[in-house]
C-alpha cells in the first residue's frame, strides 16, 4: 500500500496541531510586556548603580569591581557586561539580559547585576 494514502490523515492531523501550537506560542511571546525594569549593579553586595531599563536608551557604565573595571552597557531595555578583566569571561558571555530570573555575576570582581521590577508579564493570574 502507498505510504501517503495510508498515513495521509495522520500527517494532516500532526501538521495542523503543530501549526496551531506555533501560532499559540507566537501570540504568547508576542504579547509579553516589559514594565518598570531596573537593574541594580552591586559590588560586594552593596548597590553602586541603579539603572532604569524601561527607557530603552543606550548607556555605558564603568563599574569599579574588586579587581578591575567592568564596562556595562544598556541597549533596548537590556543590560550586558561588554568588557571585564576576569579570566573566565562568564559575565561577558551572558550577553544582554532583560529578565529578572537571569542575574549577571562576575565573581572575580564581586559584581552582580540583578534585574528587578514587574519584569516580563508572563505570569498566569487565576481568579
Amino acid at each position: 500500500m502507498n505510504f501517503w494514502k495510508k498515513y495521509r490523515n495522520d500527517i494532516f492531523l500532526i501538521t495542523s496541531l503543530l501549526a496551531v501550537a506555533g501560532i499559540a506560542i507566537g501570540i504568547v511571546l508576542g504579547t509579553r510586556k516589559k514594565v518598570n525594569l531596573t537593574a541594580k549593579i552591586s559590588v560586594q553586595n552593596k548597590v553602586v548603580e541603579t539603572v532604569n531599563l524601561s527607557d530603552k536608551e543606550d548607556h555605558d557604565y564603568y563599574i569599579n569591581g574588586l579587581k578591575g573595571i567592568l564596562h556595562v552597557h544598556t541597549h533596548d531595555g537590556a543590560i550586558a557586561v561588554l568588557e571585564s578583566n576576569c579570566p573566565h569571561q562568564d559575565c561577558v558571555r551572558m550577553g544582554y539580559v532583560n529578565e529578572s530570573n537571569r542575574p549577571i555575576i562576575c565573581a572575580y570582581n564581586a559584581v552582580s547585576i540583578v534585574i528587578e521590577g514587574n519584569g516580563q508579564a508572563n505570569d498566569v493570574e487565576i481568579g
